[in-house]
């Protein structure tokens, strides 16, 4: 008994009440400390935001400054576009290459935009001529033909900040065949279409390839690229056009796609 009246008057004396009311105090502490942390995230989210406002106004700042030098550089291609005018004749071929390599590097001249040559049908032929210019020197070193992407990358790297889109392409494209321009929009029977030459005669390309093939009995796509000089793409377009002709046979196996000599129309045109 003595001891637990010990016990009692120890625990009364360490008032163990009066640290719950502190332990009260203390929640009520922490929820005032909680209302706080709200208000100091609202404040973080206000000042994120204004950060990525400066942000985007140093990036427009940026992007202006890009476009005043663009003027600038379609300013400087203009005048070396003249000092050509004014030397021709003056000027080795070699330095003619050399000023065209320059233009082709700092973007195409006066490029055809709505802005200066209205929509529709006007704007496309215009685009249409634009696109001939720029386009049949690659085409020959091609091959003769270009596809429509790869002349959509070559256009829109030459025109800068004016670019075009896939259907200004299509819609120029069509215009070609009536302003009689040299490359002409053209669709292979695989689906494909392409810028090629006006002067190209498919039939004569099929027979070119027929005798590639006929020299090495077996061709492959990546083959005839190297052999020919143009993409695979078109390298396998060849073969399969020459397919449709019956100069070919193909072999498509886990290798891959072989084409050879079509030896049963040999035999047939030889009995």
């Amino acid at each position: 008994m003595h001891e637990m009246f010990s016990r009692l008057k120890e625990t009364m004396s360490r008032e163990e009440w009066v640290k719950t009311g502190s332990f009260s105090a203390g929640t009520s502490g922490d929820k005032r400390g909680y209302r706080a942390g709200i208000v100091g995230i609202e404040k973080k989210l206000v000042a994120e935001q204004q950060q990525q406002n400066r942000s985007i106004s140093e990036a427009f700042r940026d992007l202006t400054n890009l476009m005043e030098a663009a003027r600038e550089m379609v300013a400087l291609s203009r005048q070396i576009s003249t000092k050509i005018t004014e030397k021709q004749g003056g000027i080795s071929e070699d330095e003619t290459v050399r000023f065209q390599s320059q233009l082709l590097s700092l973007g195409v001249d006066d490029p055809v935009t709505r802005g200066t040559h209205g929509s529709g049908d006007r704007y496309h032929a215009e685009l249409a001529r634009q696109l001939a210019t720029m386009l049949e020197a690659p085409a020959r070193q091609a091959g003769g033909m270009l596809t429509l992407t790869d002349a959509y990358c070559r256009v829109n790297r030459a025109r800068g900040l004016e670019l075009i889109s896939p259907e200004d392409l299509l819609s120029a494209g069509r215009q070609m065949t009536r302003l009689a321009l040299p490359l002409r929009l053209h669709e292979l029977p695989s689906g494909v279409r392409l810028l090629q030459l006006a002067e190209l005669d498919q039939d004569a390309v099929a027979e070119s390839t027929r005798r590639l093939l006929a020299e090495r009995g077996t061709l492959t796509a990546q083959q005839l690229a190297a052999l020919a000089g143009v993409s695979v793409l078109l390298a396998k377009q060849r073969l399969l056009y020459l397919e449709t002709k019956g100069g070919a046979c193909r072999d498509e196996s886990i290798q891959g796609l072989v084409f050879y000599p079509n030896r049963f129309l040999e035999e047939a045109q030889a009995d």
